[in-house]
């Protein structure tokens, strides 16, 4: 199976908001908020946007403090990161006025709790200070969690709820693998299987099952046949 990046609809709908926050002006807030169920291509498409957009990408972390955000920070800014707390903040906040990047945090979920709260004032800090656009990306339960924090909540202005896949696609992705892939199969996918990460998966295993058969297209009934879908792959 080749490795390609599919551009797939929330992808689309995610570099999009992007461009929209790219467009307001230095005044306006410019926070935004991605948030789904897992699979759904998340992460893949904020590395993609990242490279595109220069932008810098920091996962989330339980164990970050205000301090160690701000050294991660200065690290992808090629700043000294030593000193206090305060001092890394003026160091970043000078470098992205200087130059400014955008920032995408994915997992902010372990941000969202009280004890984290700290984190996330920080965070708006900086994006009151520099005017940079800051975007998070999270599971189906972020938005409503960022709610409880009105003061924060108020400078989002984006929101991207990442949507089940698509028929289309599922065809995009079937189109990297090796074998061929039938309509049947194609709508078995898309009617069982929520997410593009599961698919994989199972083409993964139906294209060793399909290579040691020497079978270089499979439908749906070879499918369930073969054990793929339940890791049990028939030799």
């Amino acid at each position: 199976m080749r490795e390609e990046f599919i551009e797939t609809r929330n992808y689309t709908k995610l570099y999009e908001a992007f461009q929209d926050l790219k467009e307001l002006p230095k005044s306006a807030p410019k926070m935004g908020l991605g948030y789904g169920s897992f699979g759904l291509g998340k992460t893949f498409s904020l590395e993609k946007i990242a490279v595109k957009e220069n932008a810098i990408l920091l996962r989330a972390a339980q164990t970050w403090t205000k301090s160690s955000l701000l050294s991660e920070l200065c690290e992808e800014l090629n700043l000294d990161s030593s000193g206090q707390a305060s001092t890394k903040f003026r160091r970043v906040v000078e470098s992205l006025i200087s130059e400014p990047q955008i920032i995408i945090i994915d997992e902010i979920d372990a941000l969202l709790k009280s004890t984290k709260f700290d984190v996330l004032e920080m965070i708006r800090d900086i994006h009151d200070e520099t005017g940079v656009s800051i975007f998070m990306i999270g599971m189906e339960e972020a938005n409503a969690k960022l709610k409880k924090h009105r003061h924060f909540y108020s400078r989002i202005v984006s929101f991207v709820l990442f949507e089940s896949i698509s028929k289309e696609d599922i065809e995009k992705l079937c189109k990297l693998s090796d074998i061929e892939v039938s309509d049947d199969l194609l709508r078995y996918f898309h009617q069982k299987y929520p997410n593009l990460r599961q698919i994989t998966v199972l083409l993964l295993r139906v294209e060793k099952y399909c290579e040691t058969n020497d079978i270089d297209s499979i439908d749906l009934k070879t499918f369930k046949s073969s054990g793929a879908e339940y890791g049990d792959n028939k030799q």
